[in-house]
């Protein structure tokens, strides 16, 4: 698997709930969508994000790129996001590589996506953007 230089987060790790996870990671962050189409999964500690292949635009963050990703910060975040790097298809997620547009233009970096191809009866979040979905709605956010 390749060492991500960027990450890209679109759920319980962006920017606006100011997650311990998300500090380990130094750089500045910026604003940035991906193609795909955003479902939310309600679980008994919250709901959170399923990026699935669709047409529309998913929002989030991207960290990294001024330095290398430490490997206790991607060792942590792998964890949370439950995904194990020797054996990736066991996990809910894997780390794969996407292409974020943002407004200085187009970045690779690395996105946790689900291992299944499919989230039938997950309801898409309008307007792929977790976090303001989350607030007009007073939803509670994965927090395990």
């Amino acid at each position: 698997m390749e060492w991500p230089r960027r990450l890209f987060f679109y759920g319980t790790l962006v920017r606006e709930y100011d997650h311990p996870l998300a500090r380990l990671l130094a750089c500045p962050v910026r604003r940035g969508w991906v193609r795909g189409t955003l479902r939310i999964k309600a679980d008994p500690s919250g709901v959170y994000p399923v990026l699935t292949p669709g047409v529309g635009r998913v929002w989030g963050w991207v960290h990294g790129g001024c330095q290398p990703i430490s490997l206790r910060a991607v060792a942590a975040l792998d964890l949370w996001e439950e995904f194990d790097p020797l054996r990736p298809p066991r996990g809910e997620y894997r780390r794969a590589s996407v292409a974020v547009h943002t407004k200085g233009g187009l970045l690779r970096a690395q996105a946790y996506v689900p291992n299944t191809s499919s989230h039938p009866g997950l309801a898409v979040v309008p307007g792929g953007d977790f976090a303001a979905h989350v607030a007009a709605r007073a939803l509670r956010i994965y927090a395990d």
